[in-house]
């Protein structure tokens, strides 16, 4: 069954490149035979089409068809250059894009902005009964994090059909009889595996990567490191996706595209009305945008320059998919900041490797221009933008944002009781805490020296005072480390919302006051913003 299905692939991959061919030249210059050409191409890419495969491709190779029919029916003329290079050029590539990637196609999960608080991670800990593990669980629950322990295989095969975690970490000495080797092959397709071990030494190493391991730590392992390793590399990437804007007003490619990039850990939001595009960068946030180059109303070169006309997003790689084939046109395009060309029809792996190694491009280097150094969030000229921004589309749409103003307390002290670096590592830990606790579409940023700044899209203040208050809870829960000793941290919060304010300047300073008046009753609390009262006198 699976060799008639790789067959009926390399078959359809074969005939979809000689329709784009034979109908490339069809589209430079007319000709009879040619045409009667394609329309037999057409009727053997058809013989190859599965029952159970997207029903876009038979309607999209008949309307090609009835297309060309109608042409050679026309004895006494010829379709104009205009007729050709529009509607021609838009049917072949449709057909042969259908075709390439037919048996690709599943249904992507809707792009979902995440407006809720998110819920817990869970991580499974696989640790015998020797090793003392309730302080590291009690640690990552700060975190934001749900730790079950366990060191039977029967439990951990139960926990794994109950619910998938974040990652399984297990500690182990690498001896022949652990158990955990001969799971190591089931875990590999569900779910990240860590290894943690008193052994560091390269033989340890080279087990752990034999055992399919996407991380190695060493014994004990702090709550921080476990956490800087979950969000290192793939492991990162996989609990923070890379994120691709797909425009295309034909959802059928749109849907196609996106199912090839998922299979491949991509998060896609499709946009298949070019009005639309503004709102939904701002909200999905891409790492890349793959856009159609001919679509109605608004073509791709319009649509570009559009974008690269916003301050905030001109730095956004764009990717044309185009069956724009003239090398004259892609050049010009290229004058107008687009990254690259791709051309219809493209096959599977030649979308994957070139959308995923430019956006992953454009994270690392739009995170050393927007993120501060130090703790990897927002800088404050960034916010500052990003926030003006925020406040428009809420006030538009009439959603609620609150804005919040945090500051460490006593940060001077520990700077001079622990050393410098003792109170860099707090701004780092506080930073990871932020990040693991609150939500994708929050903004979370380093505004100045130990005072940091949230956003909270869609959030009233009564909410984000909650939120805010359980976080101040569970940060002080938190060990913060200088060489053998050990300390605890609080913050201070100020909260402001567009309930009070009417203005980006209005909102900051109404938090920046909330932030003193919390500093000022005693620090280690959360104040938020009220309207004064205003009395009424009494008639009569």
């Amino acid at each position: 069954m699976k060799l008639a299905s790789n067959l009926h692939h390399s078959a359809r991959e074969h005939a979809a490149r000689e329709i784009d061919r034979i109908g490339h030249m069809l589209v430079m210059r007319w000709d009879r035979s040619l045409a009667a050409h394609l329309l037999a191409l057409l009727n053997n890419l058809e013989r190859h089409i599965d029952e159970e495969q997207a029903l876009s491709l038979r309607t999209e190779c008949t309307a090609l068809r009835n297309l060309l029919q109608h042409w050679l029916l026309q004895n006494d003329a010829s379709p104009s250059e205009p007729e050709r290079y529009n509607e021609l050029r838009h049917h072949l590539g449709i057909v042969s894009q259908l075709a390439m990637m037919a048996d690709r196609q599943t249904t992507p999960e809707p792009y979902n902005p995440g407006l809720s608080q998110p819920g817990p991670h869970l991580l499974y800990l696989w640790m015998p009964e020797s090793e003392e593990s309730a302080s590291l669980s009690e640690q990552l629950s700060c975190y934001g994090f749900v730790v079950r322990v366990m060191y039977q295989a029967s439990r951990l095969a139960q926990a794994l059909n109950e619910a998938k975690p974040a990652a399984v970490v297990a500690y182990t000495d690498f001896a022949a009889s652990d158990p955990i080797f001969t799971l190591a092959d089931t875990l590999r397709g569900l779910c990240p595996l860590l290894f943690c071990s008193p052994r560091i030494d390269f033989d340890a190493r080279l087990q752990a990567v034999r055992a399919g391991g996407s991380g190695f730590l060493g014994w004990p392992v702090l709550a921080h490191e476990l956490i800087d390793s979950l969000n290192f590399g793939d492991l990162g990437e996989k609990r923070d996706p890379l994120r691709v804007m797909i425009v295309e007003d034909m959802a059928s490619l749109a849907g196609l595209y996106a199912s090839v990039l998922g299979q491949h850990g991509v998060d896609t939001l499709q946009v298949t009305e070019p009005a639309r595009v503004l709102d939904g960068i701002v909200q999905f946030r891409p790492d890349l945008i793959l856009m159609d180059m001919y679509m109605p109303g608004c073509n791709g070169m319009e649509l570009a320059q559009i974008i690269r006309q916003q301050r905030l997003l001109d730095g956004i790689p764009i990717l044309f998919l185009s069956v724009e084939k003239r090398q004259s046109i892609q050049l010009d395009t290229l004058t107008l900041g687009i990254d690259g060309f791709l051309t219809k029809p493209v096959a599977p792996e030649e979308l994957v490797v070139t959308v995923i190694n430019r956006a992953r491009r454009y994270r690392k280097l739009r995170s050393y221009i927007i993120n501060d150094s130090l703790t990897g969030l927002l800088n404050h000229s960034h916010l500052y933008a990003q926030l003006e921004y925020e406040v428009l589309r809420a006030k538009r749409d009439q959603r609620a944002l609150s804005l919040v103003m945090l500051d460490l307390d006593h940060f001077k002290v520990v700077n001079d009781t622990y050393g410098h670096p003792a109170g860099d590592e707090v701004l780092v830990n506080l930073a990871r805490f932020l990040k693991e606790r609150l939500r994708r579409s929050d903004l979370i940023s380093r505004y100045g020296g130990e005072e940091f700044a949230i956003v909270l899209p869609g959030t009233r203040q009564e909410d984000a005072l909650q939120v805010m208050e359980a976080l101040r809870q569970a940060f002080v829960q938190i060990d913060q480390f200088s060489n053998q000793r050990t300390f605890r941290q609080t913050f201070s919060v100020g909260i402001s919302s567009l309930a009070t304010a009417d203005d980006t300047t209005t909102l900051v300073q109404q938090a920046d006051d909330m932030l003193y008046q919390a500093k000022h009753l005693g620090r280690n609390r959360v104040q938020a913003y009220a309207l004064p009262r205003v009395d009424v006198p009494a008639e009569g």
